[in-house]
Parts: structure tokens; C-alpha cells; sequence
């Protein structure tokens, strides 16, 4: 006669094995996606603070322009070059005018090209007191406006707004 309990005795440490597996897997699985999402809750949160940063700085640098026109008489804009050009052929350094907003957020200033103003046409072809001339427009003022974001403010966007003046 054959005993039937031998076979029993060496397979019951086998499905508690098999649980063991199973459950490792599936803690495996949950680490996983929960670690992915952590990841993806930080890129859109990064994604954001951009954005919010990249606004602020479109919007600062057009509250400059308008407060530097309206409340200042464009004073920054018509101002001759600070530095005369120099007679050496050798380029001159950019001229910055620091600019202030209300409420600005932003590091403003007014960059000046360097070198004599390139008379260029404009985008609107003629003003409305012209005659059949072109008119002529200088492009070498840009209003820089740069917000700092993120974590401790490491990050940097800056906007740079080019300034059309006709020329005379």
C-alpha cells in the first residue's frame, strides 16, 4: 500500500513561496507607478512656475514701456547714446538704463545698442503726416525683463522687447 500524505509533506512550502512572489511583484508594480507620478506632479509643477514666470516678465516689461511713455515722457527712450562712439573702430559696450514698474516683479532695463542707429523701414509704412517717403525707424532700444522662479529662485527667464522709434 502506498501512503498518500508523502506527496503532501514536500508541496505545502511551494504556494506559500508563491505568495511571497506574487506579492513582491505586485509591491514592485504599486512603487513603481506611485514613484512615477511623484515625477510627473514635479514636471507640470515646474512647467508652471514657468509659465507664471515667463507671463510676469511679458507683462513687466509692458507695463515699463507704458509708464516710461506715459508718466516719464519716453525720457529713457529719446536720450541720446551715454557714451560717444568710439573713433578707434573698436565696438562700444552695450548702455543699460535701469527701468521701474509698478508692481513690477521683474528686473527691468532698457538696453541700448551699441554703435550709431540703423535706420531701417518700419513696420507701418507711412505715419499719417507723411508725404510719399518712407519712414524711416530705428531699432536699437530693447526693454530686457528678466523674473527669477523656482525652487530658491535659481531659475532665470528673461523677455526681451524690441523698442520701433521713427526717425527724424
Amino acid at each position: 500500500m502506498v501512503n498518500s500524505n508523502l506527496g503532501r509533506t514536500h508541496q505545502q512550502g511551494v504556494v506559500l513561496i508563491a505568495a511571497l512572489v506574487m506579492v513582491l511583484v505586485v509591491s514592485g508594480v504599486a512603487v513603481t507607478l506611485m514613484s512615477s507620478s511623484s515625477v510627473d506632479m514635479k514636471v507640470i509643477n515646474a512647467a508652471q512656475d514657468y509659465d507664471e514666470a515667463l507671463t510676469q516678465a511679458y507683462a513687466d516689461s509692458s507695463r515699463a514701456i507704458y509708464e516710461e511713455i506715459k508718466v516719464n515722457g519716453a525720457t529713457n527712450f529719446t536720450k541720446p547714446n551715454l557714451a560717444p562712439f568710439p573713433t578707434d573702430g573698436s565696438k562700444p559696450d552695450d548702455e543699460v538704463v535701469t527701468l521701474t514698474a509698478t508692481g513690477a516683479k521683474a528686473s527691468l532695463s532698457l538696453l541700448k545698442a551699441p554703435g550709431l542707429p540703423s535706420a531701417t523701414n518700419c513696420s507701418r509704412k507711412r505715419s499719417a503726416h507723411s508725404t510719399d517717403s518712407e519712414v524711416k525707424c530705428s531699432r536699437d532700444l530693447r526693454v530686457v525683463s528678466a523674473v527669477n522662479y523656482g525652487k530658491n529662485n535659481r531659475h532665470l527667464v528673461s523677455v526681451i522687447a524690441g523698442i520701433e522709434q521713427e526717425s527724424l
